[in-house]
């Protein structure tokens, strides 16, 4: 736990640090750590993205024989899972992608410890542009972390489409009910990652659309 705490500690002064390069703007210093640190993950998390729409679109493509197979051997279930299995090899196409999985666990602990160094930054408290308090909750910052988060939903969406209405009503009301009750600093550093989230969906888009064409 010494480790994790230093490393909390290490963003949070940091924090401070370019806070105080802003004159004393904690606003300007929280948005400062997370645009570095986001940007510095970027170049994984588009790799993760196009890895997981690969791996969607090549599952995509095996769904018919999926289907056929379970309609051929739905009594025996030894002998779907062997059909199954030989279809995925004969494809070269595996049901689990675990270098996206392993990638995505990496980022975790840094999106971990960035969120509570911000969190305890944000109890210091201090006005930024509209906001009274960085310490309290704002609604207005709630709305454009809101929306914000809809636009990293719309553009990194890996659903069908039919189910996109839900993802995006699911995580407009996540958004807006945790982020009433949060400091107005943790909003936005969920705003800005928010942004850098659908700026990386619409990379990961443009280069499918690229590769399709």
């Amino acid at each position: 736990m010494l480790l994790w705490d230093q490393a909390i500690e290490i963003l949070r002064e940091s924090i401070f640090a370019y806070a105080q390069a802003c004159n004393g703007n904690l606003g300007a210093g929280i948005l400062a750590v997370t645009f570095l640190a986001r940007l510095a993950l970027l170049p994984l998390g588009i790799r993760m993205a196009r890895a997981a729409a690969d791996q969607q679109r090549a599952m995509a493509r095996l769904q018919p024989a999926l289907d056929a197979l379970r309609k051929a051997h739905k009594s025996d279930a030894k002998r779907l899972a062997d059909e199954t299995s030989r279809l995925f090899a004969r494809e070269g196409v595996s049901p689990f992608s675990l270098g996206g999985c392993l990638g995505s666990l990496a980022q975790i602990p840094v999106f971990v410890a960035l969120y509570s160094s911000v969190r305890q930054a944000a109890a210091v408290g201090g006005r930024f542009l509209w906001i009274p308090n960085l310490a309290k909750p704002d609604w207005p910052m709630a709305i454009v972390a809101t929306i914000f988060t809809l636009l990293a939903t719309a553009t990194g969406a890996v659903a069908p489409s039919q189910n996109r209405s839900l993802m995006l009503a699911i995580s407009a009301a996540v958004t807006i009910a945790a982020l009433a009750k949060m400091a107005a600093g943790v909003g936005l550093y969920w705003a800005l990652s928010s942004l850098f989230g659908a700026a990386q969906g619409w990379i990961v888009q443009r280069g499918l659309r690229t590769s399709a064409a």
